[in-house]
């Protein structure tokens, strides 16, 4: 499960917590609970990885689609298609991380 926040005006769908909806201005957000299970919209392998991810490469940069509104992007070290289905997994260091789902 993945924590997400959605305005209660326009609709605006995030995973961080705002003070103001970005969209309409709005301040008042409603706590969602996501099931983190989307599908891969996009993706990039990075073979030559900065310094502090070198060991990882290569991996993929994925932007999944996780409801109707909220996309996230991702790292996955797994080879992957546009319109894989994934699920989170966890968070590392501050990103999310995603893996294959059936």
């Amino acid at each position: 499960m993945m924590d997400a926040f959605r305005c209660n005006q326009c609709g605006y769908e995030t995973l961080s917590e705002k003070y103001y909806c970005p969209k309409c201005r709005n301040s008042s957000f409603s706590r969602l609970d996501i099931e983190g299970k989307g599908e891969v919209y996009s993706f990039t392998t990075i073979h030559i990885a900065p310094p502090k991810f070198a060991d990882k490469a290569p991996y993929q940069v994925v932007l999944v689609q996780l409801t109707e509104r909220l996309r996230v992007t991702g790292y996955m070290d797994e080879d992957i298609d546009i319109g894989d289905s994934v699920s989170f997994k966890e968070i590392q260091e501050g990103a999310y991380i995603f893996q294959k789902s059936s």
